[in-house]
Order: C-alpha cells, then structure tokens, then sequence
C-alpha cells in the first residue's frame, strides 16, 4: 500500500526559471503521490467494526435463564421462610406449587438456551412426590433441592460469561492489529509529505541564494504552498489595508463575501467582521507601535447573515531592504471547532456547578488506594463537616465511628472495582450527632485500562432513616394492635358461633314438640275432628316446619361466614354433577336437562363450592318444574384478569330485572312461597362463600325467559 519516496532534483546547472520549474512539478507530483487515500479506507473498516460490536455488546438483551433462575430462587426464599415458621399445609402446598411454576419457566428458559440440567428434573420428582399436605421437613428439601438448581444455573452462567469474554477479547486483539496496519501507513505518509516541504523549503533557499533567481516562478511555488496549506496568509499595506489574501481564507469560499469588498479596506472597515471582545483599538495599537500579534480572534458572519465562523489571525511586520516598515503579513486559521467546543464546555461546567448549587447531593473522587480527593469546596457546598471533606484519608478511616463490619462487604466491591449503588452507613458529626450517609460509586479507568479510582456521589439520608424508623414503630404498634383487635374478634366469633349452636339447641327442642303434639292429636283424635281443625293442625305443623328449615338455613348463613376454608385444586365439574344428582326430588313437568362443561379446574374449598353449587343449581332445578323442557347449563370461561367466571343459567321462571338488587338479601324472596318454597337465605351464603374465595357474584334474567347467575373463583395453579 505504501508509496515509493521522491527525492527532489538537484538544481541543474543553467538558468533559474528552469530548475524552479522543476522543484515545483516535483513537489506537486511528490504531494500527490504521498497521498494515499485507501489507508483512511482501511482505518474506517476496524473503527466501524468495534463500534458496532461495543453498540451490540451494550445492547444485549437480559438473559432468560437468568431471570428465571433469580424468579426460582425467590420462590425459594419465600418457601423456606413459610416453613420455618411452620405454616399451615395449604400455605405449604401454595408454597411448593408456586416453585413448580418458577421451575417450569426455568425449564422452558434452559431448553431455549441448549442448556441441560439433571437437577431440574430431581427437583421436579421431588415436587412430584407431594402430597396434598405436606409438611415443613419436605418443603425445606424442597427448597434446598431448588437451591441446588439455582447454584447449577449460576455455574452454568459464568461458564457462559468466560467463554464470551474470551470471544471479546480475541475480537479485541483482531481489531488491534487490523488497526495497527492503516495506522503505520497514515504515519509514514505524513512523514512523506513533512520530508516533500522540508525538501521544497530548502529548494526555495538555494534558489533565493542563486544570482539569476526568477522572482515569477518562486513566487507561484510559494503561492501553491499557501494554498495546499490549512491556514491562509494575507499581506496588508502601510495603512494596514488588506493587500493580498490567498484563495484558500473561508471568509470567501464559505461565507461568500468577494474579494474585492475586502481589498483596500482595514479589518474594522470590512463587512464580515463584528467588534472583537479586545476592540479594534487593541489591534491597531500594536500595529502602530509594529509589534507582533498571535491568535486575535474574530467572528465573521457570511453575507447573507444565516452563517458565522471564528477567525485567529497571526500577523509580524514587513521591512523592506532599507528597513522601513512597509505593512504587516501573517496567516489566519479557522477555529470554529475549537471554539464551539469550548463554548460547550464552558456550558457544560456553569450547568455542573449550578447543578452542585442546586442538588442534595454532592459529588466525590476517590485515587487507586480509595483514598478520597479534593474535588473543590463548591461541590461539598450542600454538604456539611461530617461527610466528606476529601482530605486524603480512606472513607472508613474518616468515618472511624462506623463498625468496622459494616465495611466489609462495600470494602469487598471496591477491591473487585464492582460498582454500588445506595450503600448506607452511620457516622457522627462534630457536634456528636448520629446522621446516615448513602453514596454511589463506580470505577474509572485511563485509556490504557488502567484503574484511576472510583468517583460517584452522596447523600444525606438521616431525615428518611428517622421516618423510616418511627414509620417501623408506628407499623409494629399497629401490627400490635391489630392481633389483640383480631385475637378479640376470633374470640367473639367462637362466642357467636356456640351461642347459635346452642339457641339453635334450644329452639329446636320446642319446635319439634309443636309438631309432635300437631302430628299426635292428628292420630288420636282423627274421628273427632272436622275439615277445618285438621286443616288448623296442619298449617300448625307446615309452620312448626318452615320455623326448623329457617333455624337450619340461619345456622349454614352464620357458618359460611365463620367456618375455615382449606384451599386445594377443585375439580368443579366433577363437584357440579355431584351436586345435581343429590338434589331432592320434587314434581315437575319433565326432568331437566342437565349440560355441564367438563375439565373445569379451580383453585378452592371443595366443601364450601359444594354448598355454591346446590344452591345455585337448586334454584334453577327448582325454577324450571313448570318448563316443558327444561335445562340448566353450567359453563366458564378466563377473564381479562385471568379469573374463571362460572356461569350457570336455567330456562325458567327467572325474575325481574328491577328487583336483581334483592336477590342477595337474607329472607328476600322474590317468588310466592306456595309455587316455589324456600327459605330465601342460599343466595345470601353464596355470596358470602365467593367472596371469602375472593371472587364477585351477580344475577341476570328476565321474567319468563329464565335466569344466568355468574361468580368468579382463582383458576387452579
């Protein structure tokens, strides 16, 4: 790729204008062969190339198996505190199917990611092995098979992790040495064209030195050179008018303006330029007094306005042979760029120190020992003596207060250069005050890799440890309060439920007497009694009787409220046609027809669905005895919230919609007991029964056309 070297020509012996020639065609032949682009080209490749593997490398999405695996080890987490604290069977048996669920995501995670694990498979075993009540010492297997797992995942991770390091770093160095290529290639090409103007400039002398020098032709080589030249050069006269400008100045090839509303007229006097921050007289004193100047800069504005650039011009005096000043000479340079980066610097530093003026926290610099660096007394203006005043001591050795335990951990980050977030200590202030400090960090490092220190920032905290501690008392007093509040109200329930127990005891005894003596005298005195006292005794005995259904029916309302409720898989179809064929038979006109969905599976108290579903299919079983054709369908479907909503709904009487308000109501019946008898409580303990599963009830029908009752239950895990 490389060029060959051009040496330059000796100056012949004849006239000058000739080897002038000469010295200039070479140099321009030697510039352009020095020029090479193709080793931009090559040098593009690499740096497109790590850029594009550092983007893919930053955006590299959160590892499945990872997630997984962190899900099952907080299913973990939480079993094995159930069972430490010896819960109940049912919170084990939720416990243990929640870590099959996080171990089913894990194993779907792994045969994604081609990973093969046999402790997944004993855990699952183990899982399998369940019974429906398990006790505490197979949950904490449980939980330690499950940490086996996830001990197997993380190794199985890290393996991963250096087997992509690996690939990192011999990408790296494959970069690296496609780099090295382009770049000896640029650098000896810029030793070239440093070598052609080194040769060139010592031509100009020789032929400066010679007798019969051609002033035409040096003057056309030196206005090449000026051309090939970033910066531009420009002559003034003794009036300091500009006299000469070379083609390359971007006040007219960028911002338009021509060259002959610039020639003859002083700086102060041109179009482009507006009023320097030292005044043109600065300026023009020193060029009275014929002194040098460096970097004055200007800005200038293109003719139309839309566009600025920043200037630095360079100038020293002209003497002719005689010595007398004849104007000044000098070069000008486009600093747009570095002036518009400092401007953004500048920018950036006033928004850095309003934000330090501004913010809670404060910032600090740690060196390679962890020892803490003045970083400006502004920046600890929001903090106080006792945080961190940067004195060259490590953090635990200025908060020497703080147990030394503490440390450990935040120690054991820094010396693997890991960053932290929200690490939180105690320490006191000069006045012998407690206050909690919280800081951040992360590592830095050079260009080479080289590890500099950590620099993060800090808070004062004490404030929110102070609210979180009453906040904690607050919560333990209310958590006090509310176990003696519970504790009572446990205990006014069991109180409740043996005083139903025993009225219902005791208003059953005479109940029962009333209709033994109605159902007695009936027997005895049969011959004796007429129509209508045997009518009297027996709405005697049917009220004896509808007296005994409601105690019962009140005692099964008071018992639905009270009564535990295991929780366990249900089979609800299997429940559903149980409950169907134990209905008492009554008169209808044509036996129903009963369409059940099978394979409903819900998570519930197998007892109290049972009481649900006899309720509920009860009334419609008993609400169709006059259809000629009558059916009860029982059906469910997922809803948006993931809930099953059951659904049971008949084709009979049904009822106003109007009235739907008080089908829930204990004791409110909206048919006449002598076509449809009951008690009117089963819709009220269906309710409750719901909603101690957590789930809602609601009815829906139409007078005539039949009647839909739905209630949400969990579906089974």
């Amino acid at each position: 790729m490389g060029k060959s070297e051009t040496a330059w020509p000796a100056t012949p012996p004849g006239p000058a204008p000739e080897g002038a020639a000469t010295a200039a065609r070479a140099l321009t032949e030697r510039l352009r062969a020095s020029v090479d682009n193709r080793w931009m080209l090559l040098l593009a490749g690499p740096v497109l190339a790590g850029a594009l593997v550092i983007t893919l490398l930053r955006e590299l999405p959160e590892n499945p198996l990872a997630v997984a695996a962190d899900g099952l080890c907080a299913t973990t987490s939480h079993l094995g505190w159930v069972a430490t604290q010896a819960g109940e069977p049912a919170a084990l048996a939720r416990s243990g199917a929640m870590v099959g669920a996080r171990l089913a995501t894990l194993r779907v995670a792994a045969a994604n990611a081609d990973v093969e694990l046999p402790e997944i498979t004993l855990l699952e075993s183990r899982l399998a092995a369940l019974g429906p009540r398990p006790t505490g010492a197979e949950m904490f297997a449980i939980a330690d098979a499950a940490d086996r797992v996830g001990a197997a995942v993380r190794r199985e991770l890290v393996q991963r992790q250096h087997r992509l390091e690996r690939w990192v770093t011999g990408l790296a160095l494959a970069l690296a040495v496609a780099l090295l290529l382009p770049l000896h290639g640029l650098w000896r090409q810029r030793q070239r064209l440093r070598r052609a103007l080194a040769d060139y400039s010592d031509t100009l002398e020789r032929k400066a030195d010679a007798p019969a020098v051609d002033d035409s032709v040096s003057e056309r080589r030196w206005r090449a050179l000026a051309e090939l030249s970033a910066d531009w050069y420009w002559e003034t006269d003794e009036q300091m008018r500009l006299s000469w400008v070379s083609g390359a100045t971007p006040v007219t090839t960028v911002l338009g303006w021509p060259a002959d509303e610039l020639i003859g007229r002083r700086r102060d006097e041109m179009g482009p330029f507006e009023t320097p921050a030292l005044g043109w007289d600065w300026l023009h004193e020193r060029m009275a007094r014929q002194q040098a100047f460096r970097d004055f800069e200007l800005r200038a504005h293109s003719r139309r306005g839309d566009h600025t650039l920043w200037i630095a011009l360079s100038g020293r005096p002209r003497h002719d042979a005689a010595g007398r000043c004849t104007g000044y000479e000098g070069v000008g340079r486009d600093i747009t760029e570095r002036k518009l980066a400092y401007e953004r610097q500048r920018e950036n530093d006033q928004r850095w120190a309003l934000m330090v003026d501004l913010a809670s926290d404060w910032y600090w610099e740690s060196d390679a020992e962890h020892r803490l660096q003045p970083v400006g007394r502004a920046v600890y203006r929001s903090a106080v003596d006792y945080l961190e005043p940067g004195d060259g001591r490590t953090r635990w050795e200025l908060h020497a207060t703080t147990p030394a335990e503490l440390w450990q951990p935040h120690r054991e980050d820094l010396e693997a250069r890991r960053p932290f977030r929200s690490f939180e200590f105690p320490t006191d202030a000069a006045d012998g005050t407690r206050h909690w400090v919280s800081i951040s960090g992360i590592a830095r490092f050079d260009g080479q890799g080289r590890f500099l220190g950590y620099r993060g920032v800090g808070r004062d905290i004490t404030m929110r440890k102070q609210a979180e501690g009453l906040l904690r008392r607050d919560n333990e007093a209310l958590q006090q309060a509310v176990a003696e509040r519970t504790r009572e109200l446990e205990q006014i329930n069991v109180d409740l439920d043996a005083f139903s127990r025993q009225l219902a005891h005791e208003l059953r005894t005479p109940i029962g007497h009333v209709e033994s003596i109605a159902r007695l005298v009936v027997d005895r005195a049969a011959a004796r009694l007429d129509d209508d006292e045997r009518r009297l005794l027996a709405l005697q005995s049917q009220a004896a009787r509808t007296m005994r259904e409601t105690l019962d029916a009140l005692m099964l309302l008071a018992r639905s409220t009270v009564q535990a409720m295991p929780m366990e898989r249900v089979d609800l179809s299997r429940l559903a046609e149980e409950a169907s064929a134990q209905l008492p038979s009554i008169a209808r006109s044509a036996p129903v027809n009963w369409r059940i969905q099978p394979g409903l599976q819900v998570h519930g108290c197998p007892q109290a669905l049972r009481i649900v579903l006899a309720n509920l299919m009860g009334n419609a079983a008993k609400f169709t005895r006059h259809v000629e054709q009558p059916a009860v369908r029982l059906s469910a479907g997922t809803d948006d919230d993931g809930r099953l909503r059951v659904v049971v709904e008949d084709n009979g009487a049904g009822f106003d919609p109007a009235l739907a308000g008080r089908l829930f109501v204990p004791f409110s019946r909206l048919h006449a007991g002598e076509d449809y008898a009951g008690t009117g409580v089963g819709l009220s303990i269906v309710q409750r029964i719901v909603e101690r599963h957590g789930g809602t009830v609601a009815g829906h029908g139409r007078p005539g056309r039949g009647a839909r009752f739905e209630f949400t239950l969990a579906p089974a895990p």
